[in-house]
């Protein structure tokens, strides 16, 4: 998309004073930490859940304020913050495992009772003991079967352990594995609501699942794998376990068999789970997330459990400190149970978070920085063109964010911090540093030419000495080096010609209705002050004093097309066609951006099928980090048509992305030239960021390049021939480039 003008509006705004009160170092961390959760956690976008992430972030901050002991910070993360996430395996803890082993149950006259060890859990030869132990197969009296443990199981994570093999004994008929479900992104896409990027659902498979099907079978469905255990097993006298089982587990258990446990409770009739909710959490997961921090750990549960649609396990009990009597009761307390399958939609529904204040918090400026930080991080496919060391630019910008004053002066450093991106579709637009009754500009054009300022048009209206031709030397009582100095730093910029577009542009300098633009100005040797009152819309402004036809034909030989004229996609194809007797064709893109596709223009075009554009969108989720997906687009010749004359593409710094576009298409074409000037190098969709206040900031959140792979971006159309306005051509009111090509197709 093409930049908005609005990215053009900077204000010189010096910071205010507030006194910044946060511990930087815990600031920091509880960033990172809710911008991983922001990404990856899968119940920030469930519609189920309805989690207000940011409203938790921003409410939150104050809790850790002051500086706070570590293990004080660790537990107020937990409980303060990630505690909305309702997920036991998303948590903070510490490196050293200080839990202890869990106290064994006693057999009661309401059920029978097994525990099954750390070390049994780990050896599937264990399985001989538990087939031996439980006689009772098929009686309606309970069994209990503890599980809990407290340290790290010896697994091999992609095949069947003890645990799969112990619950196979307590089925007749195969069941369905539970699904694992995490969140993959396609680019950025906040609410699912541009028509480009999304985020989706992406299905987890495991080296498990794929072994088994995707179902959990039977024992007797493994012998082949269980020889080595059972060589002597009598399979005929077999049995399955068909007692209503009361599984007792703890998080440590369930950070490894939660969807295997999901799987029995939802499919196996009288299977309940009683869960102790505490343990430390062990990362040895495929689908946990690991941060490590001087302090602590950070794991972050990047899945949920599907199954019949049940999303993610529910214990039947769960107790902090689980006892023998919360045991007995609970058994003796609850009959035979068949579960319902549930009705767990896919939809995905982020909560948009609104600021109820007319003016920012502290709290939601640091909000805006943690969001644009954590999301360029992953999600900007330029990184190496990041000026700033992104890493540690976030300390730098969150202290920024608290001596802010005004929200104009937040937004005027969130310009600032996305300038660090050399991007010229960064566009950051918030009410107040754009009022729209003060959207006015002085109806005087003029552009960067020879190294100067040049007027190039004046409208009649304008009483001031004024003429085109003239050399403005200041604006406003800042001279054009001090403008320059002063306004560079605030606009990304993906080369110069992008700078120089965006700032020497009237656009640049609005203001209220009828105020008056200064200008000091060198006219035929003599400087003198001039006042200018701005009386145009700056929309109207837009292609002002641009006098080019749409379409004709030069000296009965050279077609010419204005792509700034001609704004839909029927009409240029049907002007092209009223060209197919000239002897050669002038493509003008100057100034343009067209709002439609022109794949069918560029087909009558082309003479041979060919890869006009090659493009990467970033895929990212919290397994893989970024990945790319790549797409080649081709054209091919329509029957009917096909222009092969010569063809001059006139360009010069005002395109940016759409027209570029085409310019890309048209260079895979072998009788194209260029003339003019270098482009701005910035073309593919935009990414948005959302920000507290009703604010939004965007980027470039695609890779573009050319038909042959040719890098693009900050590069853009350089010229065959290039040809620069000079001030003599100005004053003459000549187009100069498009006077160049019209000689080189002459000569041709």
């Amino acid at each position: 998309m093409k930049k908005s003008f609005f990215a053009l509006m900077f204000l010189t705004l010096a910071f205010g004073g507030v006194a910044q009160n946060y511990d930087m170092e815990q600031l920091k961390v509880v960033s990172v930490i809710w911008g991983e959760a922001y990404l990856f956690h899968p119940a920030i976008v469930r519609a189920d859940k309805n989690i207000e992430w940011e409203k938790q972030f921003v409410e939150f901050l104050p809790e850790i304020k002051n500086h706070l002991p570590a293990d004080e910070f660790t537990r107020t993360i937990n409980t303060g913050l990630l505690s909305a996430l309702d997920d036991p395996f998303t948590i903070v803890q510490s490196y050293e495992n200080k839990q202890t082993a869990p106290t064994d149950f006693k057999a009661s006259k309401n059920f029978d009772y097994v525990r099954i060890s750390e070390d049994q859990l780990s050896e599937i030869g264990s399985i001989e003991y538990l087939d031996s132990i439980i006689q009772d197969r098929s009686s309606d009296r309970a069994l209990v079967v503890d599980l809990r443990i407290s340290n790290e199981l010896n697994l091999d994570r992609h095949s069947n352990t003890l645990f799969d093999y112990f619950s196979a004994m307590l089925i007749s008929n195969e069941i369905e594995m539970s699904t694992l479900v995490t969140r993959e992104h396609f680019g950025w896409d906040e609410y699912n609501d541009w028509w480009f990027y999304e985020q989706r659902w992406k299905v987890a498979t495991h080296d498990k699942q794929i072994a088994n099907s995707s179902r959990l079978m039977p024992l007797p469905s493994y012998l082949q794998e269980l020889y080595p255990y059972l060589p002597d097993y009598n399979w005929d006298e077999y049995k399955p376990v068909e007692r209503p089982v009361y599984f007792i587990t703890n998080n440590s258990f369930r950070s490894y068999y939660n969807p295997e446990l999901l799987a029995l409770q939802t499919n196996r009739p009288n299977t309940f789970v009683i869960n102790e909710n505490s343990g430390k959490i062990f990362p040895d997961n495929p689908d946990f997330k690991q941060l490590s921090f001087s302090q602590f750990e950070f794991i972050l549960n990047a899945a949920f459990s599907l199954n019949h649609g049940v999303p993610g396990l529910q214990p039947d009990l769960n107790e902090v400190s689980l006892t023998q009597d919360h045991v007995s009761e609970f058994v003796a307390s609850t009959q035979s149970k068949t579960r319902i399958p549930g009705n767990f939609s896919l939809n995905i529904s982020p909560a948009k978070y609104t600021s109820e204040s007319e003016s920012l918090s502290t709290e939601e400026k640091i909000l805006g920085v943690v969001k644009i930080w954590t999301i360029v991080k992953y999600f900007y496919p330029f990184p190496e063109q990041i000026s700033a060391d992104w890493n540690s630019s976030l300390e730098k910008y969150l202290l920024l964010a608290q001596n802010t004053g005004s929200d104009k002066e937040y937004f005027t450093m969130i310009q600032e911090m996305m300038a660090n991106l050399n991007d010229s579709h960064v566009s950051t637009f918030h009410p107040s540093i754009l009022d729209f009754s003060e959207i006015f500009v002085a109806p005087v054009q003029f552009d960067w030419i020879e190294n100067k300022v040049i007027v190039t048009a004046v409208d009649s209206s304008v009483k001031s000495d004024i003429m085109t031709g003239d050399e403005i030397l200041a604006i406003d009582d800042l001279s054009i080096d001090e403008i320059l100095k002063n306004e560079t730093p605030k606009i990304s910029h993906s080369n110069r010609q992008g700078l120089l577009a965006n700032l020497i542009n009237p656009g640049y300098f609005i203001g209220p209705m009828d105020s008056n633009m200064k200008f000091t100005i060198l006219s035929n040797g003599k400087r003198k002050d001039v006042e200018v009152p701005r009386t145009m819309y700056v929309f109207q402004f837009i292609g002002y004093c641009d006098n080019r036809p749409a379409s004709t034909v030069i000296d009965n030989e050279i077609g010419y097309l204005n792509l700034a004229a001609i704004t839909t996609a029927s009409d240029l194809e049907n002007e092209l066609l009223k060209m197919n007797d000239t002897r050669s064709l002038i493509i003008d893109l100057r100034s343009s951006y067209p709002s439609e596709d022109f794949e069918m223009f560029l087909r009558m075009l082309c003479q041979s099928e060919v890869a006009i554009r090659r493009s990467r969108v970033p895929i990212v989720s919290s397994s893989q980090g970024k990945a790319w997906q790549y797409e080649e687009t081709t054209v091919s010749p329509v029957a009917t048509f096909s222009y092969n004359k010569p063809i001059a593409v006139l360009v010069d710094k005002t395109m940016i992305s759409r027209p570029e576009d085409i310019a890309i298409a048209l260079r895979s074409f072998p009788n194209v030239r260029f003339v003019g000037e270098q482009t701005q190098g910035t073309d593919g969709e935009m990414t948005i960021i959302h920000l507290p206040g009703g604010g939004e900031t965007s980027y470039t959140g695609e890779i573009v390049n050319f038909g042959n792979g040719d890098e693009f971006q900050r590069i853009g159309i350089i010229p065959d021939i290039e040809v620069h306005r000079t001030i003599k051509g100005v004053k003459e009111k000549r187009d100069e480039i498009l006077e160049k090509a019209i000689e080189i197709l002459k000569k041709k």
